[in-house]
């Protein structure tokens, strides 16, 4: 029973410690940390721009592991030590790689001694360590002297891979030697990534002669890429030509923006001229938009031209027109007037009376008249005021008459069209065409204060005595102190009731003159009332000894009291 017992124990035991061997032979056979990081180091990305991620990547060595008699002295011993230790090993035929001790250095954070090591040992400056030495250079501070290595990398071809100068440039934060390296070949010509992230870098650092030299190391079209960054470029080589290539690759709706705006910046401000006409001369062009640039650029006459085009066929009230009527200016060229009686020829009687105000307004009057006299509208009304204000303005007053008479001749006006008759009747005018002008103006509503006076003078002087009270019966309804008037009803009234009929008119006109007026004197006639009027001569003439009317007017009233003697004396003095 005991052997069984002891037997079953081993059954048990047995297995079980075979599995415990088993594990720890796997452990044993496991990497080690410091076997680990250098691997995971060389498998992780470049950490530098992804424009370098289409360069080969370098092959990651296949490190032996390091003795452990350097492993144990990693921590503590100094470079000398461990290159020394390193080379005895390497002499009894133990697999050392200095690469590896290296990194391992680096691990236990000690790259000024990885750094020591590898310039102690005779295979340390080798194109396998090349990276790892910039990359302890830099971590120690040390960026000069990484970065005369890297510039001695660039300056000819040599073992090492092309990928790591390209990192171990950016990781210094040196692409241009990157620029040196592919104009050099010692790399192959960057792609448009790597071109398009070393341009904008040059750029930045205001370093125009490293993107020329980048323009000889590759045929790669980083412009395309970046367009406004290529711009930018041209503008500050003052390269016109080369900006405005650059602008081809923007997006359509940009271009003509972009190279306008290059021009301009350039200072051609005959290239802007050529570019925008050369833009007016597309089909569709936004016309009017295109004038504000080319007036902005101080070119008013092409504004001018490309205006005309978009004003052709509308009415003179469309902001194109207006625009361009403005840009004409008062007096316009030879040009404009031209393309002025064009559209006055042109499209619905509306638009061309609206072009032939425009044109009347602009030209000189004279030229105007003879136009507008030949217009094919010139009979109508709106065309004949034109041409009865230009005859004023041209002081030409036979066409004035002219007109006026064929305006006046039983035509229909309105209110605002005898106002503009009254406004451009010809200086010297006919009395019956200014009677028949005051008509038009009491029958419009629109008489001035003392039209129906007028008119009532002329009914008088053409001895019309019922129509001039007439007149003055409507002036005197709104004007019932108005002296003139009173004393002219007066003689109205004498005409057609005799004296009796005057008298009211001259008691109201009496009341209206001043008391100490030769008026006065000249109602108290009439009224009479001779020697009031003879005793107020006396006293105005006494106050104005020199004025012969007084004495003319005293001596008259004396012939009517019976004393032509002593009217002759009065005359004599």
């Amino acid at each position: 029973m005991k052997i069984d017992r002891h037997r079953a124990r081993l059954a048990l035991l047995l297995p079980a410690l075979t599995g415990i061997g088993l594990l720890a032979g796997g452990l044993m056979l496991l990497p080690k940390e410091r076997e680990i990081l250098p691997a995971v180091r060389r498998a992780q990305p470049v950490p530098f721009s992804a424009a370098r991620s289409s360069m080969p990547a370098p092959a990651s060595p296949v490190l032996p592991p390091a003795h452990p008699s350097i492993t144990a002295q990693i921590a503590t011993a100094d470079a000398a030590t461990l290159a020394t230790l390193t080379t005895r090993l390497i002499a009894e035929g133990q697999p050392v790689s200095t690469l590896q001790v290296a990194y391992d250095l680096v691990d236990a954070k000690r790259p000024a001694v990885a750094l020591d090591y590898l310039a102690a040992r005779p295979d340390g400056a080798t194109a396998a360590t090349w990276r790892l030495r910039i990359d302890l250079l830099h971590r120690t501070g040390r960026v000069a002297n990484a970065a005369a290595l890297v510039a001695r990398a660039v300056e000819q071809r040599g073992a090492l891979p092309a990928a790591d100068i390209v990192a171990a440039a950016y990781a210094i934060d040196r692409p241009d030697l990157v620029i040196v390296a592919a104009a050099n070949h010692v790399i192959p010509p960057p792609d448009t990534a790597l071109a398009l992230d070393l341009a904008r870098r040059a750029d930045k650092a205001g370093r125009r002669d490293l993107i020329a030299l980048l323009d000889t190391a590759t045929t790669a079209n980083w412009r395309a890429a970046d367009p406004w960054l290529a711009i930018r470029v041209a503008a500050r080589s003052k390269d016109t030509a080369a900006g405005l290539r650059a602008a081809g690759y923007l997006p359509v709706e940009q271009r003509q923006a972009a190279r306008e705006a290059i021009l301009t910046e350039a200072g051609d401000r005959a290239g802007l001229r050529t570019e925008l006409l050369a833009d007016a001369a597309a089909p569709g062009a936004p016309l009017e938009q295109i004038a504000e640039r080319l007036v902005a650029a101080g070119y008013r006459g092409d504004a001018t031209a490309v205006l005309r085009r978009a004003a052709a066929g509308l009415a003179p009230t469309a902001p194109a027109a207006q625009r361009l009527l403005y840009l004409m200016g008062p007096r316009p060229g030879s040009d404009d007037l031209a393309w002025l009686k064009q559209q006055s020829l042109q499209g619905s009687a509306i638009q061309q009376r609206g072009w032939l105000a425009c044109y009347a307004e602009r030209d000189q009057p004279g030229a105007a008249l003879v136009f507008l006299s030949r217009h094919p509208l010139a009979d109508e009304t709106d065309v004949m005021l034109m041409r009865l204000s230009l005859a004023r303005t041209a002081s030409n007053d036979a066409a004035g008459r002219t007109v006026l008479t064929a305006l006046l001749d039983g035509r229909a006006l309105s209110p605002d069209q005898v106002r503009t008759v009254s406004a451009a009747a010809p200086a010297r005018i006919d009395p019956a065409q200014a009677a028949a002008i005051t008509k038009r103006r009491v029958a419009a509503g629109i008489a001035a204060p003392r039209d129906q006076l007028d008119l009532a003078w002329v009914a008088w002087n053409a001895g019309d005595a019922k129509a001039a009270g007439q007149w003055l019966d409507a002036h005197l309804a709104t004007a019932p102190t108005d002296l003139p008037a009173l004393r002219l009803m007066a003689d109205v009234q004498a005409r057609i009731n005799g004296v009796r009929g005057a008298r009211p008119w001259l008691e109201r006109a009496l009341a209206q003159t001043p008391a100490d007026s030769r008026t006065r004197a000249e109602v108290l006639e009439k009224l009479g009332r001779r020697a009031e009027a003879v005793k107020l001569v006396e006293t105005l003439r006494s106050e104005t000894p020199q004025d012969r009317s007084l004495a003319a007017l005293h001596a008259r009233l004396l012939i009517t009291q019976g004393k032509p003697g002593l009217a002759r004396t009065v005359l004599a003095q």
